[in-house]
């Protein structure tokens, strides 16, 4: 009689020594219990699981099974199955063996053609030395006494090493021997006797008790365990998977143990690196893979398979080798080869490790498994090949033409310490982890989300999920290659190539090492993968490395030195030695653009701002989507300018000093798409402006047509204007320490080329300037001079005949001449607006605040609107609107400008202590912050009471703001 273990005898079963040992601790049951002793048993237990196998009772078994007796049968297992031990065995029928003959990885088609190694795996793989029930299968050892349910995902079959003893020669090794791997040169024509791991293989198993307590979900064709296994999961007929394999009928109850009747023909996948490697789709990940592997002598596999092997009259082997993968595995961490010597690059995991085991303190050996985001071939060829994010690694590294039929052997030439990085990054050592849930929370090499979904997970020809089970982790085949941030990112190409070391030292600062010591970490705000860049990276030679730096105008004009007196040019170079980065100093010619003789080296510390200013300048921040090209001006991460001819190998990029000046344009030799943005190899370094908003509106020669607001913004008795119209303006302010008069200054000595824009504040800004004629049309308006103050400041203070200040007529005068400071300061700030707008193809329209602020420090708008590319309008709030036309305007248009702040405290270490950048556009027609039909002159030119009313307005709320 056989019969299903009844869960409402669960006690007495208990009381049975067979049971009680796997119920209490889920280990291995004794042998000790003797089966041939008829009186150790109840008459209702049923017979062995071989009777029970030969006889199945239809009530609990489904069909029959002699193909799976006639593996235990030619194995020589009857009489263990028969009589002693206590077993799970987890058995398919004839009919799903029939199945298992039409398609199965050995190309087998009939019970015959199965080789021992085969039966083998398929008896031995299904066979657990426990006893166990399904509902046990999750429980681990707690204590002595006790066990924790929900925890095992795992157990060890009964499958020997030595039953997976494989004889191998290249080239006909199927690729077990790798192609590519020198630790296996010895053993190519000789041949080996190998297993591909020295533990023994596990059985993955998914319970409800598991899942549940790791959160996997379980409902719907989009949860965890339809992905992982193909199939939903029926949670009112509740079961467990062996791997992918459903469980149809469960826990029949034997004098020896339990069968477990599964739904087909169970085959030990192998490991992941064995599952990877022949899976038929990905070849090219596995290659890389193979790369980090080794044949290691396995003394213990040896001497067991000579003990059996002259126990059962079989020739003795004389060295069976394992192989294993540098990094985490059986015994700790492998880094020495089979040598003698230290492997540089190990792995996170052996993928081979069969009893893989998290690593985590306090993880129970049975409570997880690996998972590995494998690319398929089709995924690595769209990212290697013309086109794809990786195809600047086989342009570096590869020895043959970037072609499909050449892929397998330029992959080969990319150093193992990129590969390895490439591999690291897809592999996880927690599979619980990892499932498809939890994939928001999947980390890469820098500890960001990785990104990936779904989508990303690629479909094998009956539309399911391609995801394959190992007996030592998960392998999600993928479409798409998730590489390292650091080897995808705008910043790799310099870490890469051996001609950009500069930048990359530069923007690697900090990773690890810090050999200039700047802690700008600049690596990682370029890893940041949700950013969109356009990375700019100057060679070596574009530094100044080659021999003919000076002629081919190959270095960088220090802007610190420009107003010194003797400006200078830098030129960088690699060395191998820390800091990695030499500079030496030259005579500079602004005028003639020429390099003169050397006046000494500068150390890093004194061309650290210098520097910080190229990486700054050369990293243009994209919107999403966005690609350059499109238009012809970018903002740069700390708000400059650059100007670009298009975005393509042999295109332009240059600013203010190669516009200006003549300099020489850098020139695009590369162009690498990136995950983050594209990057453009040049060779030469953008060179900022070298002139400052003030030298540009005092340039009376080269532009005369700003002479009259020149001569607003630089009147030289502002001072004496403002103090006769307020005795505030004169007064220290507490805060600047300065006298309040000084803010009103247009412009400021600031440590800069020459003269700052005091409004402006370390950002980016647009100064819309009124030419003559436009200065006029404000005079006309009512505009007033400070000439015009000027003249009521003397009349009370000439020392041949001054007013009288005793009279009201000098009260009504001052309160007129305040009311024209505030006009005419007013006036000037309202044509500084915050943000650079150049007129280009598209730019950023809407409202902008501009340095006019009103009685309680609202700042006064324009609003910018384009109808047509390379043109923008301006309207005030007067209504006035105006066009800046960039297609062959006559005025002056886009012009780059830096006002910059140097730090002067010690004459060999000048430097940029910060810097604001400005476009300067040209207009005809002044703006006017008034309403619609008012004049300038409304509030000067109005009564006495309403200027007395304004100074009160002025002396209570306005002065605080300036």
């Amino acid at each position: 009689m056989y019969m299903k273990y009844p869960r409402f005898t669960k006690e007495v079963i208990k009381a049975l020594c067979v049971a009680a040992a796997c119920i209490g601790v889920g280990t291995a049951c004794s042998d000790d219990y003797d089966l041939d002793d008829k009186g150790n048993y109840p008459s209702w237990l049923g017979s062995s699981i071989y009777d029970a196998l030969k006889n199945p009772n239809q009530e609990v078994l489904t069909g029959t099974f002699t193909n799976y007796l006639r593996l235990v049968d030619d194995l020589g297992y009857t009489e263990t199955l028969s009589k002693t031990g206590s077993k799970t065995v987890f058995v398919a029928n004839d009919s799903a063996f029939n199945q298992f003959y039409k398609n199965n990885k050995w190309g087998v088609t009939r019970y015959e053609d199965l080789s021992v190694a085969q039966k083998k795996i398929l008896l031995y793989g299904s066979m657990l030395d426990n006893a166990l029930l399904l509902e046990l299968l999750s429980n681990v050892s707690y204590d002595a006494t006790s066990v924790s349910s929900g925890i095992a995902i795992k157990h060890s079959t009964g499958l020997n090493v030595i039953d997976t003893i494989t004889t191998v020669y290249s080239p006909d090794s199927k690729g077990i021997i790798p192609a590519n791997n020198s630790l296996w040169d010895k053993y190519r024509s000789r041949g080996m006797n190998l297993v591909m791991d020295g533990t023994r293989p596990m059985m993955v198993h998914f319970t409800q008790e598991q899942m549940t307590a790791n959160n996997i979900t379980t409902t719907g064709p989009e949860s965890d365990f339809a992905i992982i296994t193909g199939s939903e999961y029926d949670s009112g007929n509740p079961t467990a998977y062996i791997f992918r394999d459903k469980i149809i009928n469960r826990d029949v109850t034997c004098q020896n143990g339990y069968i477990q009747q599964l739904q087909d023909v169970l085959v030990s996948p192998g490991n992941l690196a064995e599952v990877i490697r022949t899976s038929g789709e990905s070849k090219l990940f596995s290659r890389m893979l193979e790369r980090f592997s080794a044949p290691f002598y396995d003394a213990a596999t040896t001497t067991n398979y000579n003990d059996w092997a002259q126990s059962n009259g079989q020739q003795l082997i004389d060295s069976i080798f394992q192989k294993r993968f540098f990094g985490r595995s059986q015994g700790g961490s492998l880094k020495i080869d089979p040598n003698g010597i230290e492997f540089d690059n190990p792995l996170t995991f052996d993928p081979g490790w069969n009893t893989y085991t998290n690593g985590e303190s306090g993880t129970n050996a049975l409570a997880d498994i690996a998972a590995m985001f494998v690319p398929t071939d089709q995924a690595m060829k769209d990212y290697f090949l013309s086109g794809g994010a990786g195809e600047f690694l086989i342009q570096r590294y590869g020895s043959l033409e970037n072609t499909e039929a050449n892929l397998e052997q330029n992959i080969d030439s990319i150093p193992l310490n990129i590969v390895q990085a490439f591999i690291n990054n897809l592999m996880q050592p927690s599979f619980i982890a990892s499932v498809p849930s939890k994939f928001a929370n999947v980390m890469d090499d820098a500890s960001d989300p990785m990104g990936l979904s779904t989508e990303y997970i690629n479909r094998t020809a009956d539309g399911k999920y391609d995801v394959q089970i190992a007996n030592n982790g998960v392998a999600y085949m993928l479409n798409k290659v998730f590489a390292p941030n650091k080897y995808v990112a705008v910043s790799a190409p310099a870490l890469l190539n051996t001609d950009m070391k500069i930048m990359n030292t530069a923007i690697d600062d900090g990773n690890g090492s810090s050999p200039l010591g700047y802690g700008i970490n600049y690596y990682a705000y370029l890893l940041a993968m949700s950013a969109n860049y356009g990375l700019f990276i100057p060679t070596d030679d574009a530094f100044g490395n080659s021999k003919d730096w000076k002629a081919k105008g190959q270095y960088y004009v220090d802007p610190a030195y420009l107003g010194h007196d003797q400006p200078r040019a830098l030129r960088f170079y690699y060395t191998s030695k820390t800091p990695y980065i030499a500079c030496s100093a030259w005579k500079y010619d602004p005028v003639t653009n020429t390099v003169g003789d050397s006046i000494g080296t500068v150390s890093k510390d004194q061309f650290r701002t210098q520097l910080t200013d190229i990486l700054n300048y050369h990293t243009v921040v994209l919107a999403t989507g966005e690609t350059m090209g499109h238009n012809k001006y970018y903002k740069t991460k700390h708000g400059a300018t650059i100007m670009i001819d298009g975005a393509s190998e042999g295109n332009h990029v240059m600013s203010g000093a190669q516009i200006d000046n003549g300099q020489n344009a850098s020139r695009i030799t590369k162009v690498y798409n990136q995950a983050n943005g594209t990057s453009y190899a040049i060779d030469h370094i953008i060179q900022a402006p070298q002139k400052s908003v003030y030298s540009i509106l005092s340039d009376t020669k080269d532009y005369p047509q700003f002479s009259e607001f020149n001569a607003m913004c630089n009147y030289s008795n502002m001072d004496d204007c403002m103090d006769f119209a307020s005795d505030l303006f004169a007064q220290i302010n507490p805060v600047t320490k300065k006298k309040r008069h000084d803010a009103y200054h247009t412009f400021a000595s600031l440590r800069g080329l020459d003269y700052n824009v005091n409004y402006f504040n370390s950002y980016n800004y647009t100064v819309f300037v009124p030419n003559n004629d436009a200065m006029q049309k404000a005079y006309s308006e009512g505009l007033p001079r400070w000439e015009d103050i000027y003249e009521l400041y003397l009349k009370y203070n000439r020392e041949d005949n001054p007013e009288s200040k005793d009279t009201e007529q000098y009260q009504k005068d001052r309160d007129k001449a305040l009311a024209m400071v505030e006009e005419i300061n007013s006036f000037i700030r309202y044509h500084f607006m915050d943000n650079s707008i150049y007129a280009d193809n598209s730019i950023e329209t809407g409202e902008y605040a501009t340095s006019c602020a009103d009685t309680l420090g609202v700042k006064s708008k324009l609003n910018i609107s384009q109808s047509a590319p390379n043109t923008f309008t301006v309207t005030d709030i007067n209504g006035k609107s105006i066009t800046i036309n960039a297609n062959g305007s006559t005025g002056m248009v886009n012009k780059m400008t830096r006002d910059y702040v140097f730090n002067t405290t010690a004459r060999l270490a000048q430097s940029i202590s910060t810097s604001s950048f400005a476009v300067i556009h040209e207009i005809s027609t002044p703006f006017s912050i008034h309403k619609p039909g008012e004049r300038y002159d409304n509030l000067w030119k109005a009564p006495a009471r309403r200027l007395a009313a304004h100074r009160q307005k002025f002396e209570t709320k306005l002065y605080k703001h300036y």
